[in-house]
């Protein structure tokens, strides 16, 4: 099929050029041809092609798609479903919510929440604080999805073992008894596998259709999807044998810490197999990347590995796995060319995956680090040196959303926080991701709040986080596509539009002074998105 996209100007982010002049995008089978004047040579001889189909889009502007580097898509899905916290602000604006919504929602089997801020509460929370809402179960997801607060009926139907998963938490009283709070690996490993078990299969599949959907209308063509285990790829497998996945995927399977070397190992090696049928040579469009692994927490709950005692509860935090035990896995992986991605937000944490990804000596895999939210200044200037891809995502960099984080490490480590721009100076390739569903999805907050580093939420307040950190707009851009693209190794299929590549764009209603007025980011609107040089067709959610 050869299309021609006629009457576009391509946004560059350049503030020199922000727009190229109108121009045209000759596509064949789905790649571009050329890029010219409707009057070059070219683009002539390409209209003089049997059955061209044309498409005026009257002046709009167009960009790359972008490409979401760290997302988690069925969940996600499942979380257009729930009711939002992120407005309460105290225990009692919490009840309130929960007692509403069970009002509202009188036949359903369960109560679900999300976008909890513990801020609101504090981050030791019980079952006795919900006991008095209602009968059901009430599972309520922290912002960042890395705990779960219960009530005393989520309790009894969950199966919850008499010992703690490594790589996490299962709050519990004297008597050994569990409290209602789950942080970190039992988040993953014990609540998320049974909420999802408790749908049935055409359930999760209209889940992950509403997500593909959702991402679509947003200006998405790809993803790069952090907690895939096999059920869910096996629920991908159907919606893309079905056509229906109108997203690039790159998956990164999820790898949990099991307590001995054989079954840590075991892990990978499934993904090794699995790799070998889904990669980037034998399916590039929906493949497997590599492994992920959670070093450490969150600093909301006090879970990252900073490197001092945390000032609320003066404990020292120590990292998920033993370097030990992180760097066989490293090796493993890395062998059989698969990359990793290792989850690390406090530093601690960040010294242990750069270390451990130093120790392998492959510069050349674009192994990754994923948040990076407190780096010690040697630790930023690795990155670079290592070939370590910095996957971060600024809508975490929120001056209203981290306001209790001086109290719990100090004003010195919240100094170090976010430090995007030094990453980019030593060198690191950057990928932006939403994090989504711990944060929203569109990629315009992330925008902002990167090279503002003002909060999205409050985009006229002056108050900024770390604003020495903050990026210039076109390496923000750059970083939304092409460097999503390259930390999959897919720069030379997607990410920019240039001939040779797949025709993936959006057009957009229109384009304000992003450098001179940044809010004008908050108000772009895509007014359609293109895979393959064909328009995708959307539908509202849930139909």
């Amino acid at each position: 099929m050869r299309t021609l996209i006629k009457n576009v100007r391509i946004v560059t982010g350049d503030a020199s050029e922000p727009r190229q002049q109108l121009c045209c995008l000759a596509i064949n089978e789905g790649t571009i041809e050329c890029i010219g004047q409707l009057d070059d040579p070219a683009i002539t001889d390409f209209q003089r092609c049997a059955e061209v189909e044309l498409y005026d889009l009257g002046g709009h502007d167009i960009m790359p798609s972008f490409i979401d580097g760290h997302v988690h898509l069925l969940q996600f899905g499942i979380s257009l479903s729930k009711v939002s916290l992120s407005n309460c602000n105290t225990l009692e604006e919490v009840r309130q919510v929960i007692r509403s919504t069970a009002d509202e929602q009188p036949h359903v089997n369960r109560l679900l929440f999300h976008c909890w801020k513990q801020s609101a509460t504090g981050s030791i929370v019980d079952s006795s604080m919900l006991a008095d809402l209602d009968e059901r179960p009430i599972y309520i997801d922290s912002h960042d999805l890395h705990s779960v607060w219960c009530n005393e009926a989520a309790l009894n139907e969950l199966q919850v073992p008499t010992n703690d998963l490594p790589g996490g938490k299962i709050h519990r009283n004297d008597a050994g008894i569990p409290t209602g709070l789950f942080e970190d690996a039992p988040v993953m490993n014990i609540i998320w596998p049974f909420l999802t078990d408790c749908l049935t299969h055409e359930e999760k599949l209209s889940r992950l259709r509403d997500a593909i959907n959702t991402y679509n209308r947003a200006g998405y063509t790809s993803v790069i999807d952090m907690a895939v285990n096999e059920d869910y790829w096996g629920l991908l497998q159907e919606l893309y044998a079905n056509g229906e996945l109108s997203l690039r995927f790159v998956a990164h399977f999820l790898i949990s810490p099991m307590g001995s070397a054989d079954a840590d190992k075991a892990q990978v090696e499934r993904v090794i197999q699995l790799h070998k049928k889904y990669n980037l040579s034998t399916s590039p469009e929906f493949r497997i990347a590599g492994i992920k692994i959670i070093c450490d927490g969150v600093i909301d709950a006090c879970t990252a590995a900073i490197s001092r005692p945390y000032q609320s509860t003066k404990e020292f935090v120590q990292p998920f796995w033993t370097p030990e035990a992180l760097q066989r896995v490293l090796a493993v992986a890395d062998g059989a060319m698969l990359q990793c991605a290792l989850h690390a937000i406090g530093d601690e944490a960040v010294t242990m995956a750069i270390n451990g990804l130093e120790s392998l000596g492959t510069t050349g895999r674009r192994h990754r680090i994923e948040h990076l939210e407190v780096t010690k200044p040697e630790d930023a200037e690795r990155l670079g040196r290592l070939g370590i891809t910095a996957s971060i995502q600024p809508v975490h960099c929120d001056p209203v959303q981290n306001t209790e984080w001086p109290p719990l490490i100090g004003h010195e480590l919240c100094s170090r926080a976010f430090a995007y721009r030094e990453f980019l100076e030593h060198g690191a390739k950057i990928v932006i991701g939403s994090d989504a569903p711990t944060a929203p999805h569109q990629p315009w907050n992330n925008l902002f709040n990167a090279t503002t580093r003002k909060s999205y939420n409050k985009p006229f307040g002056e108050e900024t986080m770390n604003e020495q950190f903050k990026l210039e707009l076109i390496d923000a851009l750059v970083a939304t596509s092409f460097g999503g693209a390259y930390s999959c190794f897919a720069e030379g299929i997607t990410g920019s539009l240039e001939v040779g590549k797949r025709a993936d764009f959006i057009v957009l209603d229109s384009v304000g002074d992003w450098v001179g007025e940044p809010m004008s980011l908050l108000s772009c609107k895509v007014v359609s998105t293109w895979l393959d040089g064909q328009r995708i067709p959307l539908r509202q959610v849930g139909l």
